[in-house]
């Protein structure tokens, strides 16, 4: 029997770091240095950024190449048409006149790429699998923050057109990758869902988002400048409306009454979203005179040293796919309290490696933190399991899955 050759992946995403840091390219980045280090030909092809970084690089074991148009998409509206036709375009021209070098195209996201891909994959006789990043893409083709530009009957009808083409092309890809339960769960319900739905997970990587010492812990708590005596209580993400945090703000004078010795680190901002709240919350903090119980920290680049210096990790999301903070939080054998949203319920217990809660209901948030602060006796053994949950999200393990559905995918010598 003629054994498989080594696959020879197209990798489409809108997003890759670097030096993008959103979700999406960050585990692009992850999965194919992890597929690249394992024998398999990957080759990125991406947006063009500002500002403009190489059009052609080397990254380790990755090709990455970055087509223009530039400039961000997100938000833009009517004016993003053109330039995201064009990026299509020239993608589709890629795979065209490159047909010979790869076997599988690879798709990050289902907004736009995947209309050229699947088709064009189809066209040359070529494998093509998308990973679907968020449930918000099968039932918001066009994002809220470009739609409250494209007011009108025409924005709504080229949402509702999206939608069925977006379906219409998952239904022939040749599998697709659902990060979670929830969005297996919503591809199967189509009225013609696709033909074969894998699970995989996402990939953290637990080198880097590991546990401390008590005495590391100390040193890093000194680095970033927490007060000293304080259970931290740690928020990483976008400082906006959908992420919950007005009402982790919100709530805090009233956990401060009984837990006085609580402090809250906020790290992030609000990037200029449309939902972005961080000028709120800044205003709450100064009028409930709260600079002392907490902390706006900004951006990080170093956020497993935040969650290595920190006691509790909250994350009160009103939605996600599948968050990487949260299990990087486990990774680092903090507890977590989180609402029940995306991935969370499939490995989060309440009371064994973390807290549990419903989303958009601030009583039920606030009673899932006074739970988790009033039993911090508990919190060790808590961590323990909250980074044996992590384990199964390892790179290595998460590769593993992906070599297995390639070498699947990939024709003979």
């Amino acid at each position: 029997m003629t054994a498989p050759r080594a696959a020879r992946v197209y990798w489409l995403t809108t997003e890759f770091f670097p030096p993008e840091t959103g979700g999406t390219g960050m585990i692009a980045a992850r999965l194919a240095h992890g597929l690249g280090d394992r024998g398999v030909g990957i080759q990125i092809i991406t947006r063009q950024v500002v500002p403009a970084s190489p059009r052609r690089e080397l990254i380790g074991t990755v090709h990455v190449r970055r087509v223009d148009p530039a400039g961000r998409m997100k938000g833009a509206g009517w004016r993003a048409v053109p330039a995201m036709l064009s990026f299509i375009l020239r993608v589709a021209a890629i795979l065209c006149v490159e047909r010979r070098r790869f076997d599988i195209v690879m798709v990050s996201g289902m907004k736009t790429l995947p209309l050229t891909a699947v088709p064009i994959s189809r066209l040359l006789g070529k494998r093509c699998v998308i990973r679907v990043e968020s449930p918000f893409e099968l039932v918001e083709p066009i994002s809220a923050e470009s739609l409250q530009m494209m007011n009108g009957a025409l924005g709504r009808w080229m949402s509702r057109r999206l939608k069925g083409l977006q379906q219409a092309v998952l239904r022939r890809a040749t599998c697709v990758i659902a990060i979670s339960q929830d969005i297996e769960e919503r591809l199967a319900q189509f009225e013609h869902p696709p033909a074969r739905i894998v699970r995989i997970p996402n990939a953290v990587d637990l080198s880097k988002f590991t546990p401390v010492s008590r005495d590391e812990k100390d040193r890093l708590r000194r680095q970033l400048q927490y007060p000293t005596g304080r259970t931290i209580v740690l928020y990483v993400g976008r400082l906006s409306r959908a992420k919950g945090v007005i009402t982790l703000v919100e709530g805090w004078p009233a956990l401060m009454q009984k837990y006085p010795h609580a402090h809250l680190v906020m790290v992030g901002s609000g990037h200029g979203s449309w939902d972005d709240c961080e000028a709120e919350i800044r205003d709450h903090i100064r009028a409930q005179r709260l600079e002392a119980d907490i902390t706006m920290a900004g951006h990080s680049n170093a956020v497993h040293e935040h969650l290595q210096a920190a006691d509790l990790f909250v994350s009160p999301s009103d939605y996600e796919g599948f968050s990487l903070t949260l299990v990087e939080a486990l990774g680092c054998a903090i507890p977590v309290v989180t609402t029940a949203v995306g991935a969370a319920p499939e490995f989060i217990r309440t009371g064994i490696n973390g807290f549990l809660c419903a989303p958009r209901d601030a009583a039920s948030w606030n009673a899932a933190l006074d739970l988790a602060l009033g039993q911090q006796q508990r919190w060790p053994a808590i961590a323990r399991l909250a980074r044996e949950t992590a384990e199964s999200f390892d790179i290595p393990r998460v590769v593993d899955r992906y070599v297995t559905l390639l070498r699947e995918l990939t024709p003979p010598a």
